[in-house]
């Protein structure tokens, strides 16, 4: 690129000069500045980055609906679940894949969720999606959400089929996939997610996601019938 020459040329041409290494230095800085890649909203950083409530990640639009039907490649570990067999049930559904800050952060408070609400009636499934789309092993999948901290049911939505009917079809602004769905005993959504983190924290960096994780279990209470104190 020419910004690129220029900066070796003022370079080579300032090295007898404090004065020209000094610009050298500047020009160097700008143009790292200015052609430095932007991070993926799922790449790994080093502040937590919620989803957004406002904008194209909002999931505010499908609380009171309908869960759409899913239909995973398969599943890990598990027989094949439905929502219709599902219901009667309190269903909390959460997209994962390998290499997720986010869901590492996110999944061992499901998992904790998963333990202390089974008996009340909670099923919390975790879908495996993975990045890039491509073909990917039973003994992976089982793997990664091993390491992640979820040992619940998974379903692997290879192809991203469920994902895309679910979450990201004729929404091409959207940022995230690690979305969540919270589904009641009748099959309608009452509390969604759209992607990121949320887990207990008492780091004031992370309130949001304490807050909605306080959020997804007073509402799994209020499911399930669940009278134990409030956290």
């Amino acid at each position: 690129m020419k910004c690129t020459r220029i900066v070796g040329i003022v370079t080579r041409r300032a090295r007898t000069g404090l004065l020209g290494t000094a610009l050298a230095a500047l020009l160097t800085l700008l143009f790292a500045a200015t052609y430095a890649p932007r991070a993926h909203a799922d790449a790994a950083s080093t502040q937590p980055v919620p989803a957004p409530d406002d904008d194209a990640d909002s999931a505010a639009e499908l609380i009171g609906q309908p869960a759409r039907a899913w239909t995973f490649d398969r599943w890990v570990d598990s027989p094949p679940l439905t929502l219709a067999g599902l219901r009667g049930k309190v269903v909390l559904v959460r997209w994962f894949n390998t290499n997720c800050r986010f869901c590492g952060n996110t999944l061992p408070g499901l998992e904790a969720l998963r333990t202390r609400y089974a008996a009340q009636g909670l099923v919390v499934v975790g879908v495996f999606h993975p990045k890039p789309v491509r073909k990917v092993s039973d003994a992976f999948v089982r793997r990664t959400a091993r390491k992640l901290g979820f040992n619940g049911p998974i379903a692997v939505d290879e192809e991203w089929t469920t994902l895309n009917r679910w979450w990201l079809a004729n929404h091409p602004d959207r940022n995230w996939t690690s979305v969540s769905f919270l589904i009641d005993r009748d099959g309608i959504v009452r509390w969604a997610q759209g992607g990121g983190e949320y887990h207990p924290s008492s780091d004031p960096r992370h309130a949001r996601c304490d807050a909605s994780y306080a959020e997804l279990e007073r509402t799994i209470r209020r499911l399930t019938g669940d009278t134990s104190a409030a956290r």
